[in-house]
């Protein structure tokens, strides 16, 4: 996890806990305030409570993603030790690695979608907050390789310095 306040994610693998919880920590005072300012029952309170929940249901699915599934516990009562899971192959491996790299990544770009209203605002981190398209470099690197060997026209996406 990074604690830079530099980090940029590139990639989906790149993201990190302290990149959902910045835009967390950025909405949701602004939320909890327009709650405030408005009765219960108003279209304004609900918005600002629904856009909240849904805010942080993302970071929390998001910080899932990244630190993995919790383990469960082996019940001390079973007479039996469990069977051996066997261990899974290396493309079985690399196939869940990329369903859970994307699967933070379609996080992470509602999250940044969300957020990108307030662009224009204090404290909102433009080169940290953006969607990002990739899992990894290789990725990237594969996507690039197979555009030029087609010779499809790729579209330039910006990088910040």
């Amino acid at each position: 996890m990074s604690t830079d306040p530099e980090h940029k994610p590139l990639h989906a693998v790149d993201i990190t806990m302290d990149d959902a919880w910045a835009i967390h920590d950025f909405l949701v005072p602004r939320l909890d305030s327009l709650q405030r300012a408005h009765g219960d029952g108003t279209e304004e309170h609900r918005t600002a409570a629904a856009l909240a929940e849904a805010v942080s249901v993302l970071v929390l699915e998001i910080e899932q993603g990244i630190r993995g599934p919790k383990r469960p516990r082996i019940a001390k009562s079973s007479a039996r030790p469990p069977a051996p899971v066997p261990a899974p192959t290396e493309s079985e491996r690399i196939a869940k690695e990329k369903q859970r790299l994307g699967t933070i990544r379609e996080y992470w770009n509602q999250l940044c979608g969300i957020v990108h209203i307030w662009h224009e605002s204090d404290g909102y981190d433009r080169a940290r907050w953006r969607q990002v398209s990739f899992l990894d470099a290789a990725a990237e690197a594969e996507y690039q390789r197979r555009d030029a060997e087609v010779g499809l026209r790729s579209v330039e996406q910006p990088r910040t310095p």
